[in-house]
């Protein structure tokens, strides 16, 4: 990929949280950016792109100065100004209110069950499930276009269809399915970890409903070879983002291939060279017995797998 070829600038402006989801990927949460370094991230990040900005943590929402970034932001002219959250400030209607007023153009809320128990289960916040859709509500009367994440796990997965109902019913743009990065607390519950077959199927059909209703979606995190029939929604979509951590500068389409290995099924794979391979954290808690090779004509460019010429 090429620098002309990113859409979105990332901006990690730090790691505190006023959730502690049981399946968070951060471990320590001692790191915040000053405002100064934000800005200069943002100064970066408009030298990329003028598509889109986005915020993420952590919790940006719950910084002093996220109305000073918002606006900072809006002055270099980006098309979309978004922050992704866990949505419990936007159900303040006045910190709504303001954000928008700012120059927010939407969000990425985290929503991770179709009901409050489950959800209030991950991220160990009793109530956190209605502040986040009272903020979704909030948002969307303002006029916020809102995409959302959702960690696929042990506990949810056989919801996802329900999910997506759910968030379709609240005018969602875009789900994005992501499968967890086996690090930070995820560490200490390993029970929430699911296997990639068996949750697969799932997957796909969360995938149909969206699609079925003009959403869009895609999965992060599991290989193609879970992903046959649906490989344009898979790991070989390009991300075209830029993410800015605290102390480096990534593109995202070569930063997921980090901590990837190839296993012996993936010899025999058509995909074997456009994959970037199973995570190794994921091999070492579950095995690779349920890795199937797919058999076929040996796919060169990832654009072959989704009918992209």
């Amino acid at each position: 990929m090429t620098k002309t070829n990113i859409q979105k600038v990332e901006i990690v402006t730090g790691f505190s949280c006023n959730n502690n989801c049981r399946f968070c990927s951060i471990g320590k949460r001692d790191f915040d950016k000053t405002t100064d370094q934000v800005k200069e991230d943002i100064r970066k990040a408009a030298k990329e792109t003028k598509k889109e900005i986005n915020f993420t943590g952590g919790e940006p929402t719950i910084r002093k100065d996220i109305f000073e970034l918002i606006k900072y932001a809006r002055s270099f002219d980006f098309e979309e100004i978004r922050v992704t959250t866990n949505g419990r400030m936007f159900s303040y209607e006045g910190f709504a209110e303001r954000m928008v007023s700012s120059g927010l153009t939407g969000a990425i809320f985290s929503i991770h069950a179709h009901e409050a128990k489950l959800h209030d289960y991950f991220t160990q916040v009793p109530g956190s499930f209605e502040q986040a859709m009272k903020g979704w509500k909030n948002l969307k009367r303002l006029g916020g276009v809102i995409d959302n994440n959702v960690v696929i796990t042990t506990k949810n997965y056989k919801f996802l269809p329900n999910l997506a109902k759910m968030l379709i019913e609240n005018d969602v743009r875009a789900v994005c399915l992501i499968y967890p990065t086996i690090d930070g607390n995820l560490l200490k519950n390993p029970g929430l970890v699911s296997d990639m077959h068996v949750v697969a199927p799932f997957v796909h059909r969360t995938i149909d409903i969206l699609e079925k209703n003009q959403k869009t979606a895609w999965c992060l995190n599991m290989p193609v070879c879970f992903m046959q029939g649906y490989e344009k929604y898979s790991e070989l979509m390009e991300l075209k983002t830029k993410m800015i951590w605290p102390n480096q500068e990534t593109n995202l389409d070569e930063k997921r291939k980090e901590g990837k290995i190839k296993v012996n099924a993936c010899n025999d794979c058509k995909f074997r060279l456009v994959c970037a391979g199973i995570p190794e954290e994921y091999v070492k808690l579950k095995g690779d017995k349920n890795i199937i090779p797919v058999k076929g004509k040996l796919v060169t460019d990832p654009r072959e797998a989704y009918g992209v010429k």
